[in-house]
């Protein structure tokens, strides 16, 4: 290449067969290139998008170089990416009687198959590449994508584990045996499976980083914490073994030290905006109310679909004793999610606070209607109902809780409190003797929430009786 040809490509990004190409092209010259800068020519166009112009000049290519099989086969691959698969197959029979040992057929073959969703016959053509093939770790990852595309996971992970057998650095297998044991809930098998790679690689980052991933998804957060940082201890830099470190951290409540694993999870050119959505929620629970804002904005700032963030502000404003500022939130938060029941229920606390009972109750109402078994709302609406002396109303609520979660302690415990302390001693009397009945040790919860009920001599004497 002459030098004022490498400036020419420097300048515009293109190679110097593409300018010399259209230069011709324009005058109507003939061109000739050898195979390889058609090559060239052919595979820039593709990656311009330009399908059209990358045919026609494959075509020109071919007829001056009817013989040459890597034209060939870029022919059968633009004609597949076209969605003229059965022209590219029939090249291809074509080509392999020229050259039956050439692997890129094999593959090329097997890819068109996946595209006309014929998994099979796909299959059939990637076993015919393994053998002499540079990367059979690669064609085994492809044969385990199409039984993946058959639904056979069993098959999957068999070839998958043949990938890594071959080569145990093979991150694209890592990952997608780690995606079909999440996939499958087979947390055991996956543990035992990562082990086994490590065994074998015991310096692969990303083995150790999805064996830490397998113990989160256990519940198994210490051993989840040392593999990972086995896998930092190998990489550093490992930006989703940070990221799990931190969130496992946070899953424990250890939120100074999540702080710090997250910031280190963050790149230069971060794109995830769900990185800073966790921090401010960190902050938010180590009640740095005004950190956990600044993450939340900037979480919004780059996506401002994430939902949590807008209602994590809403979080932050309540919590600062500003109720206002976080109704609007909240309510953008249900505009976004509007069948969420956790934003329901923290709209409709937020309307209680501002003294507006008809929308809080009609906001409750709606999250019931959403998940009727959800034990936690009812709870809630009752006990906000009491709190500003609806005692009627909160027993209301709670005999239509017990009749979507019959027989539920925690209801009939709390049925029991508000009949109580609305002067109907010989009913709550009825109630508390059957929670204690049922589930004795949960009268601590409702003494912790209500100590007056101690000056109740009928509550303590029963607790007394049905102690014996």
């Amino acid at each position: 290449m002459n030098m004022m040809n490498k400036e020419l490509e420097d300048d515009l990004g293109k190679p110097w067969q593409v300018e010399r190409y259209e230069e011709l092209s324009v005058k109507n010259e003939s061109v000739y290139f050898d195979v390889g800068d058609f090559e060239e020519i052919i595979d820039y166009y593709v990656h311009q998008g330009s399908y059209k112009t990358a045919i026609l000049v494959n075509d020109y290519a071919v007829r001056l170089h009817p013989s040459a099989i890597p034209l060939l086969l870029k022919k059968a691959q633009l004609l597949a990416s076209v969605n003229k698969e059965d022209h590219a197959l029939s090249i291809l029979t074509e080509v392999e009687t020229m050259e039956p040992s050439n692997n890129d057929i094999f593959l090329t073959k097997g890819a068109i198959y996946s595209q006309l969703r014929n998994y099979e016959k796909a299959i059939e053509e990637y076993n015919k590449a393994i053998f002499g093939s540079e990367e059979p770790d690669y064609v085994y990852c492809n044969i385990a994508f199409e039984y993946e595309n058959l639904g056979n996971f069993d098959k999957t992970l068999e070839y998958l584990s043949k990938a890594l057998d071959v080569n145990p650095d093979n991150d694209l297998a890592i990952y997608e045996a780690a995606y079909c044991f999440d996939l499958l809930s087979l947390t055991e098998e996956g543990i035992s499976f990562f082990h086994r790679l490590i065994d074998r690689n015991p310096y692969s980052s990303e083995a150790w980083f999805n064996l830490g991933v397998s113990y989160i998804n256990a519940g198994l957060y210490e051993k989840a914490i040392d593999a990972l940082d086995y896998a930092l201890a190998i990489d550093e830099d490992h930006e989703h073994s940070w990221f799990h470190k931190g969130y496992v951290l946070h899953l424990m409540e250890r939120y100074t030290e999540a702080i710090e694993a997250f910031d280190h999870s963050i790149m230069e050119d971060e794109t995830d905006p769900m990185k800073y959505y966790y921090i401010g929620e960190c902050y938010e629970k180590l009640s740095d109310y005004s950190q956990a804002r600044k993450l939340y904005n900037k979480t919004i700032e780059m996506d401002p679909a994430i939902t949590d963030a807008w209602v994590g502000l809403g979080v932050c404003d309540l919590e600062d004793d500003m109720p206002i500022a976080a109704l609007q939130y909240f309510l953008k938060g249900v505009e976004l999610d509007p069948e969420n029941v956790s934003y329901l229920t923290l709209l409709a606390n937020t309307y209680f606070t501002l003294g507006k009972k008809k929308e809080g109750c009609s906001t409750y109402e709606r999250a019931l209607e959403l998940d009727p078994a959800d034990l936690e709302t009812w709870v809630e609406y009752a006990e906000v109902l009491a709190s500003i002396k609806l005692l009627d109303k909160a027993t209301h609520i709670i005999r239509t809780g017990l009749e979507t979660i019959p027989g539920n302690t925690t209801l009939i415990y709390r049925l029991s409190a508000y009949l109580f302390l609305d002067g109907k001693s010989h009913e709550a009397l009825y109630h508390l003797e059957e929670a204690l009945s049922s589930e004795y040790h949960g009268h601590t919860d409702i003494l912790d929430r209500y100590p007056q009920l101690m000056l109740y001599p009928s509550f303590m004497d029963a607790i007394e009786r049905y102690r014996l």
